[in-house]
């Protein structure tokens, strides 16, 4: 696919996308004016840039719909829930019909059906006088229309020397005039391009004058140059505004004169320079098309100001970066670790200062990578409507903590996760309507979505307010399964997590929603492979939560390096409480117990050593470094504390990568391998050794 038609695609994912969302949030919180019209551009828009394109089945349903979206704006047409629905099916059926046209495809029987079907579903919505308007307009008629309400405009523009950086096609610009009116004159200006020995064949020297006939509106017009305006010098004005067009002449850069040029091509507003008798009706359209200049100079500075600001980046791109800046951070671990073994003072200065620019570049870099997840999570509410209403359930969907940023590689793939959990919180959690006035509930189930940061992880919560999860269900099934015996006694929190195992479902009937024991393990397999964890915390008729807990990141880490035995490891910083000595008061305090009491708190202490057998401890001293994950809290005893360590995740291989308790491994400046503890699993292995 050529750059222009990614444009294309990345714009038109972009206008559904703001429709999708617009129409989710207008059937929970009704509609006005302004998002009305904001559809309406929307769909607009679409139509224009597929027009430039020749993709004429786009451009015709999308032409209809734009006219029932005309109706609504114009409250010609209520804008009901099943106008809602109707309008977002459009949004689906555009979708696909852009997928076709990019990839080149005829519409297959299908989706012509569809696509016919829902013509006449916009159709049959459309005022009496409307319904027949189901095309573009013909020839004959635009004629007609024109000499009814059109004016006559003015439009000149030149390229700006870098418009071939743009990628953008400028017959396709002129083209796309036709959908909106007539071009009765166009001049095109090559004055300016030099002799073939001065030229830059890089650079663009050309422009256009243009006498337009359209009934569209000024702002319609200026859409035209939608994805140029930065790249040309324009000006429209009506053509007969007297003092845009002599303003126009007198800062023309042309290397030939323009008004000379205008009048040699029968320009016919040049003519109102000598014509006194038009100077009334122009003193009154001035200030409306000041108006005008003055709007589209907001536009170009509103583009401008994102220009500075916005910038779209293939992520490959920047997953090459990130993976460059890791390799820089080990090598410049191992000129840190020469520099500390020649003593040498200088080398050492250079070596932290070049530290301290590659932790700036990192953060940077990784920064570009953080995206809010509110972006992203938008799309659960056309998913959360979609089964609400297949299965015949009120649903109140919220999304709290939308601004919270994580990686855009973790956003996406814990998207089909979190989809999953929502399917059955709908599908399974929440009851019906009539089963929740019953119970003296209302009638709308509430399922919430929220994220938020905690103890440098990411926490992202799904709770419902339905029937919860049957304990007791879920037990018998286990046990039927063979997953866990007849008399193995387990925590509420242990029989919850056996829904994660393969196979298991306490669903009543099974649905092409959920319900057949596929997918949990799936979804806890994936939560996992990101270096995360999900927990289950439910209550029988009162509803669930699904708690998940994700790293920022997954590239690299701020971590704490420390020794056990022979072995080095890496603690994430973030997950770091603080760090004591664990002294001959402490050793007395346990009289052989794994607890230590900490300022009038029992914590629990986990022997490094023990844990991963270790030999025995060279050190003088043992230390225990006091980490938190979510609401708990452990000691780790080990030997040495070497402090902080800028950490590159490496991936441990398939031999290593399933090894309890780590999660990676990174490369230390001596050449050494230090492993990743996996908090979390640390963290399980302790809390099920206490219970």
């Amino acid at each position: 696919m050529d750059e222009e038609l990614k444009l294309f695609c990345e714009d038109v994912d972009e206008q559904l996308t703001f429709m999708e969302n617009g129409l989710i949030s207008m059937q929970e919180n009704g509609s006005d004016e302004e998002s009305v019209g904001a559809l309406f551009r929307a769909m607009h828009t679409i139509k224009g840039t597929a027009g430039m394109f020749n993709f004429d089945d786009i451009v015709h349903f999308t032409h209809i719909a734009e006219n029932l979206l005309s109706e609504v704006r114009d409250d010609k047409v209520a804008l009901t829930e099943e106008l809602i629905d109707i309008f977002l099916k459009v949004k689906d059926h555009t979708q696909k019909l852009v997928d076709l046209a990019t990839s080149n495809e005829e519409l297959d029987e299908f989706t012509k059906a569809t696509h016919d079907q829902l013509i006449e579903i916009l159709k049959s919505h459309m005022p009496n006088a409307m319904a027949t308007s189901d095309a573009l307009p013909t020839k004959d008629e635009q004629e007609t229309s024109d000499a009814k309400n059109s004016e006559l405009w003015h439009i000149s523009f030149r390229l700006k020397p870098n418009f071939f950086s743009s990628g953008m096609d400028i017959v396709s610009i002129l083209n796309f005039f036709a959908l909106l009116g007539e071009v009765k004159k166009m001049l095109f200006i090559g004055s300016n391009i030099p002799n073939i020995k001065n030229m830059n064949p890089t650079e663009a020297y050309i422009g256009y004058e243009i006498l337009f006939l359209s009934d569209a509106p000024y702002e319609e017009i200026e859409e035209i140059f939608e994805f140029i305006i930065d790249d040309i010098d324009l000006r429209i004005f009506k053509a007969n505004d007297k003092e845009q067009l002599r303003a126009l002449l007198d800062n023309s850069h042309d290397k030939v004169s323009l008004k000379e040029e205008l009048i040699a091509h029968d320009f016919e507003n040049i003519k109102l320079l000598s014509d006194a008798k038009t100077e009334k009706k122009q003193n009154k359209e001035k200030t409306e098309s000041q108006d005008a200049q003055k709007t589209i100079l907001k536009k170009i500075e509103k583009k401008e100001e994102k220009k500075n600001f916005s910038l779209r980046v293939d992520s490959s791109k920047i997953d090459q970066l990130i993976n460059q800046i890791s390799e820089m951070v080990i090598a410049n671990a191992k000129v840190r670790q020469r520099a500390d073994i020649l003593d040498d003072n200088e080398l050492d200065e250079s070596a932290t200062i070049l530290s301290d620019m590659l932790e700036e570049i990192r953060m940077g870099v990784m920064n570009i990578r953080m995206v809010q997840v509110g972006d992203s999570f938008n799309k659960f509410k056309r998913i959360v409507h979609d089964i609400a209403k297949k299965v015949e359930k009120e649903i109140d969907f919220e999304i709290v903590g939308g601004d919270t940023e994580l990686d855009k590689m973790v956003v996406e793939k814990i998207s089909d996760p979190l989809m999953h959990m929502l399917r059955n919180s709908i599908d399974h959690g929440i009851e019906t309507p009539e089963e929740r006035e019953a119970l003296g509930k209302s009638r709308k189930g509430h399922v919430v979505l929220k994220t938020y940061p905690d103890a440098g992880t990411i926490v992202i919560e799904i709770s419902d307010d339905g029937k919860g999860l049957p304990k007791d269900k879920i037990l018998e099934k286990a046990i039927a399964n063979g997953l866990i015996s007849q008399d193995q006694k387990l925590s509420d929190k242990e029989i919850y997590n056996l829904i994660f195992a393969a196979g298991l479902s306490t669903a009543e009937k099974v649905s092409d929603i959920s319900g057949r024991g596929v997918g949990m393990d799936v979804v806890k397999r994936n939560i996992e492979s990101l270096r995360g964890t999900v927990e289950i915390d439910s209550r029988e008729g009162e509803g669930s939560t699904f708690t998940i807990r994700l790293p920022l990141t997954l590239a690299i880490i701020d971590g704490f390096l420390i020794q056990s035995g022979n072995t080095k490891y890496i603690i994430p910083l973030e997950m770091i409480q603080e760090c004591i000595e664990l002294d001959d008061h402490y050793k007395k305090e346990m009289d052989g117990n794994e607890f230590i009491n900490l300022r009038d708190t029992m914590l629990p202490l986990l022997d490094i050593r023990e844990y991963f057998s270790e030999a025995a401890s060279q050190s003088k001293r043992e230390n225990v470094v006091v980490v938190r994950y979510g609401e708990h809290k452990v000691g780790m005893m080990v030997d040495e504390l070497f402090g902080e360590f800028q950490t590159v995740i490496k991936p441990l291989g398939a031999v290593f990568g399933n090894v309890p308790g780590i999660s990676g491994g990174t490369i230390l400046g001596s050449g050494e391998i230090a492993l990743i503890f996996d908090i979390p699993k640390l963290m399980e292995h302790k809390i099920r050794e206490i219970n």
